[in-house]
């Protein structure tokens, strides 16, 4: 059995070298971390995700320390970013047992002809006075505030550019925070106030949420979320607030026809079916099959028969051409993430600038694809988790340029009337992380001239 750093590193390596996300390594890993102890499977996780969260800084760290001429092996680097990230953020182990570990890693995974190198560098960080020149805040302000909070260079003067330093500072440091876990009551089978009171063994926090009529935010949990029996049973989904209110947006009524035309995962597919009661018709495409796969199984767990899921490329010429019209249309279409960096900080490193302006492209090409399928009357919802212009105003006001007969409505949010805080005088609703304490969401309600 493999301990828990080593665990952690084959993830990091996985991550690193492949083109798959975070979760993704996770999901394949989880044999390995389910044989841990309770604690070591905790320490995984912050490992992961720490050093994930604050990679950039920690290769600044570590270019400083090797003078940046150095070579470094992918692997040692990630054998040192793990290093740091407990020497920096963790108290639990002294930093003098992080450097034998480091080491040892290094030793145990073909690498032994760079221990001295791990060894001398690790100890080289601790010494005094500080051995790293950081930028100065006044002569280098962005410099500095991207290596403060671990944010790459150019999302970093994006968001200056549109937040300023300060904002920009409290957005990265809310980024870099353990993100709080939100559930969804399945009010198909229960209600929020029964849910609390099963799971209040479960974790030493239940706090209903503030915004969600169904959502509930735990933290420090006894086990697993897929051992409790109120998983099992189908009680909730793990959702954040944000996205919760999403499908109070689409406000979809019992015995409509709807169609969540990107659907994933199908968290917020089955919103949308509590919301009509389990009465009327959803279609779920996706691209990927094996996405639509758990999306059935979880219908099942949950107790929703009223989904049809659809494998469909909706970039396609053809996408969802065979479809017939919808009363209510969900297009939560696929961006760049960087509303979710909190969850997924490996989205940070992924990224680029360039992806924004293709994600754009992808999203409007998606949208002349599910329009003509919305009846006259009927409305649609546009959502994206993030908050990049080109992917948000800029998608919905060329479409509108094309479509005359779509506007913006300037709504409500349906059975959440506190949550009309997020709706901008232009009709778009909009979260920011280090604002609310929830994902980055962008949303529009576009209805359909009669």
């Amino acid at each position: 059995m493999k301990n828990a750093r080593q665990v952690a590193l084959d993830i990091l390596d996985r991550l690193q070298r492949g083109d798959q996300p975070l979760d993704y390594w996770l999901e394949k890993a989880e044999p390995q971390i389910a044989e841990l102890k309770r604690q070591d499977r905790a320490l995984v996780h912050a490992l992961v995700y720490g050093t994930m969260r604050w990679k950039g800084r920690l290769d600044f760290i570590i270019d400083q320390l090797a003078q940046k001429t150095a070579k470094i092996d992918p692997l040692v680097r990630t054998i040192l970013e793990m290093a740091l990230f407990q020497m920096n953020h963790l108290d639990r182990v002294p930093d003098s047992a992080v450097v034998h570990t480091a080491v040892d890693l290094a030793k145990t995974n073909g690498r032994k002809w760079a221990a001295g190198f791990v060894n001398g560098l690790l100890r080289r960080s601790t010494a005094a006075p500080d051995p790293i020149r950081w930028p100065g805040e006044k002569a280098a302000p962005h410099e500095a505030l991207s290596i403060e909070i671990a944010l790459p260079a150019w999302l970093t003067r994006r968001w200056t550019e549109r937040y300023g330093l300060d904002q920009t500072h409290l957005l990265g440091s809310a980024i870099n925070t353990i993100p709080r876990v939100t559930l969804r009551t399945n009010t198909l089978k229960t209600d929020r106030s029964d849910l609390m009171r099963r799971i209040e063994a479960e974790a030493q926090t239940v706090t209903a949420t503030r915004y969600s009529p169904e959502g509930i935010q735990i933290a420090s949990l006894t086990r697993p979320l897929s051992q409790w029996p109120a998983y099992r049973d189908g009680w909730f989904q793990v959702q954040d607030e944000a996205a919760q209110l999403i499908s109070h947006l689409l406000a979809p009524v019992p015995g409509e026809t709807v169609w969540d035309a990107c659907a994933g995962l199908g968290t917020k597919t089955a919103h949308v079916a509590q919301l009509m009661n389990n009465q009327g018709v959803i279609v779920a495409s996706d691209v990927h099959p094996h996405r639509l796969a758990h999306l059935k199984a979880d219908m099942q767990r949950l107790g929703v028969a009223i989904v049809t899921p659809r494998v469909m490329d909706l970039t396609g010429i053809s996408g969802g051409a065979a479809l017939p019209e919808f009363d209510r249309i969900l297009v939560d279409a696929p961006c760049s993430g960087l509303g979710v960096l909190q969850k997924n900080p490996d989205g940070k490193w992924r990224v680029s600038e360039a992806d924004i302006s293709r994600s754009a492209q992808r999203q409007k090409a998606i949208l002349e694809r599910v329009a003509p399928h919305l009846r006259p009357g009927g409305r649609l919802v546009y959502a994206v988790c993030s908050f990049e212009p080109e992917e948000n105003e800029g998608v919905i006001e060329a479409f509108l340029q094309k479509h005359p007969e779509f506007a913006i409505d300037n709504p409500k949010i349906a059975g959440t009337a506190k949550a009309n805080r997020f709706i901008t005088p232009q009709g778009y609703f909009k979260t920011l992380p280090h604002l609310e304490g929830m994902d980055g969401f962008f949303a529009a309600l576009l209805i359909k001239a009669p």
